[in-house]
């Protein structure tokens, strides 16, 4: 590309940011990177009532956390400052006053109550509510007079006659959007508040945007952002709408699909490298079968070609399945220091937990089967508890195991006499009792497991029992046997 590619994510500070807006952000951040270009972070936050300091603050601390930084913005400044758009109020107006020196846009003294009225008249007429232009030719006197009656006027963009608007979009192709759809919309609401359209079509020009890479829900704006702009001899940005993403049960994603903010994920125990190659991957592929990518590779080989009109699914087994992935392969001391502050947070009163060897001993038993990392503290529970916590179906299971005093006992023996005290020694004595008894060779290791951890499933029995240890689990299996239990 002979031009220097700028694109922006401009989010609404008016709650933690959406992951559907995180994946438009990295869309952009990573077209940036690949073309040598500049990303821009800009704050749509012309709605004061609903915009708060602590969630543009989320915003960032999620973009940082994913590793995507930005070039331009309102903490790092740039040559095309201001980038919050309540800091751009004088140059909304300007524009505006502009339109209407020029005839390319008019005052609208239309109250609530008439536009109502208009649209029900339209509604049993079976015809598409529309602004029935009643303000478009006011004279001078018919303004005073609407002013004198305490009336505040909106400014509405005169939708100039002409054929379909195109936009060539760089994923959907050629949209057509004929003018009678769009009708003479507001710029200015009567409050004097700039609306959406009009403030994003000027900030794509004075941040010189070449590329608008967004959600598909914004296609119907384009048109209008193109005709403001082509009214202020503006040429407009390429633009590129990304596919929605839905929840597995087909549905747009929504906050009861789950955990929908980044920094949600991040509590969650997710890495933030898993949740990147993650959200690369809703409406974007390389080829059929990559699925795993480092951040490098992202930025080497995104492409707006392989984005797909699809919808995207958000199907959260393939997040937990990749952020697992990230774990078993990430330096061990990183994921051993996260899971002891983990450990440390669930179980800080245990004694246990103050065993720094010990500890170490239960994050490597039980990291190669972890999701996330916030499942180390209820996976690892039983080895920081005195007294085991049955879950019922173990308990019912053990209740009703067939011989279970015998086994119980059988396996006492076992725990109590076996040297070395090695997860190899203990199954191979394991195996040979239960020979002996006739028995195969998990009718002796359910039991145990059910006496010694209180669960149905966990990781290896036999390296369970030795980081366990000994008289911990002789006291657990005691305890399982005796009537009470």
């Amino acid at each position: 590309m002979a031009e220097t590619v700028r694109v922006r994510i401009a989010p609404s500070p008016t709650g933690t940011i959406h992951i559907g807006n995180v994946r438009a952000g990295l869309f952009n951040w990573l077209f940036a990177r690949r073309h040598g270009g500049v990303f821009i972070l800009r704050i749509d936050d012309t709605d004061a009532a609903r915009s708060k300091p602590e969630y543009e603050e989320n915003i960032k601390a999620s973009f940082r956390w994913l590793g995507m930084d930005w070039d331009e913005g309102p903490d790092v400044g740039g040559p095309y400052a201001p980038y919050r758009q309540s800091e751009r109020m004088d140059r909304y107006r300007e524009a505006a006053e502009r339109l209407l020196a020029e005839g390319k846009a008019f005052r609208c003294y239309c109250s609530a109550e008439e536009l109502e009225a208009s649209r029900q008249a339209a509604a049993r007429r079976k015809e598409a509510p529309r602004y029935d232009g009643r303000c478009l030719s006011l004279t001078d006197a018919e303004r005073a007079a609407f002013e004198r009656e305490g009336r505040k006027a909106a400014v509405r963009f005169r939708l100039p006659d002409g054929p379909p608007v195109i936009v060539d979009d760089l994923i959907r192709g050629r949209v057509e959007m004929p003018r009678g759809m769009l009708d003479h919309f507001i710029i200015v609401r009567s409050d004097g508040k700039p609306v959406y359209n009009f403030c994003t079509a000027l900030d794509e020009a004075d941040h010189r945007i070449t590329h608008v890479i967004r959600g598909d829900d914004h296609l119907s704006n384009t048109p209008k952002q193109m005709l403001i702009m082509e009214a202020l001899g503006i040429s407009p940005p390429r633009y590129a709408h990304l596919p929605q993403i839905l929840g597995i049960d087909k549905v747009r994603l929504s906050k009861r699909h789950g955990a929908q903010g980044v920094l949600e994920l991040r509590d969650e125990g997710f890495l933030p490298e898993a949740v990147l190659n993650f959200l690369a991957l809703l409406g974007w592929s390389y080829d059929d079968k990559t699925e795993l990518f480092t951040p490098a590779e992202l930025k080497a080989s995104f492409s707006l070609d392989r984005v797909g009109k699809a919808p995207a699914v958000f199907d959260e087994t393939k997040l937990l399945w990749m952020n697992g992935h990230y774990i078993r392969t990430s330096p061990p001391e990183r994921i051993e220091a996260e899971l002891r502050s983990r450990i440390a947070a669930a179980h800080g009163a245990c004694p246990a937990a103050a065993d720094a060897a010990y500890v170490g001993r239960v994050i490597a038993l039980l990291r190669e089967s972890l999701k996330t990392l916030g499942e180390i503290g209820p996976l690892s529970e039983f080895f920081f508890r005195d007294e085991v916590v049955w879950e019922d179906e173990a308990r019912k299971r053990l209740a009703g195991w067939p011989r279970a005093a015998e086994i119980l006992d059988a396996v006492a023996a076992l725990v109590k006499s076996t040297e070395p005290f090695t997860p190899e020694a203990l199954e191979a004595a394991f195996r040979a009792r239960a020979t002996e008894m006739g028995l195969r060779f998990k009718d002796i290791v359910h039991p145990a497991r059910f006496a010694t951890t209180g669960r149905v499933a966990g990781p290896s029995l036999f390296h369970t029992l030795e980081v366990l240890g000994r008289e911990r689990c002789l006291a657990r299996i005691q305890a399982a046997g005796s009537p009470a239990n």
